[in-house]
């Protein structure tokens, strides 16, 4: 009987102990008030007396900065609009963007548009770019990659024709002598 008897308070020990631990770390994390106690008048200090401050071993509370507000949008809107009216490319490569999901042949007539009356602008890496994309999703691979080829070896420094070439798994030819 005695066997039985310590099994039953081992088993207890074994269940009670964990769920006592969990109990209690429950209650010290749920039951810790982080704002500090209030402190009290002692009871022998007059209304007339000075009470002298204590030093404090919590360093003083200081209120999180909040983030800086972004601007609205329609301050920066017009930004872009102002410089799409004075650059009549960054109209063209506007529209192109917009009709890059919805009508990439869209996207291929207005670069060849641009093409014709703009020729070789500052930014016509930026419209091949595009182009390339608009290839793309119209399944014509083979002429997206040929295209990308010609831009990055055209404007091997833009941003756009590198990033038309990486866009098709193209690795630029190193420049200079081989070795």
């Amino acid at each position: 009987m005695d066997a039985h008897r310590s099994s039953g308070t081992r088993r207890a020990l074994i269940i009670g102990l964990p769920l006592a631990a969990i109990a209690a770390a429950a209650f010290l994390v749920l039951g810790r008030d982080e704002r500090p106690a209030p402190r009290a008048r002692p009871a022998s200090a007059e209304p007339g007396e000075e009470a002298i401050p204590q030093e404090r071993d919590e360093p003083p509370v200081v209120p999180p900065t909040p983030p800086p507000t972004p601007a609205p949008a329609s301050a920066a809107a017009p930004e872009s609009e102002a410089a799409a009216d004075n650059d009549p490319e960054a109209r063209v490569i506007d529209r192109m963007r917009a009709a890059l999901t919805s009508d990439p042949a869209e996207v291929l007539r207005l670069d060849d548009a641009a093409s014709r009356e703009l020729g070789e602008s500052p930014r016509a890496a930026e419209r091949g770019q595009l182009r390339v994309r608009a290839l793309v999703r119209m399944d014509r691979i083979g002429e997206a990659r040929s295209f990308a080829e010609d831009l990055i070896e055209r404007y091997p420094d833009d941003p756009a024709a590198k990033s038309a070439a990486a866009y098709m798994g193209i690795h630029p030819r190193p420049r200079g002598p081989s070795r």
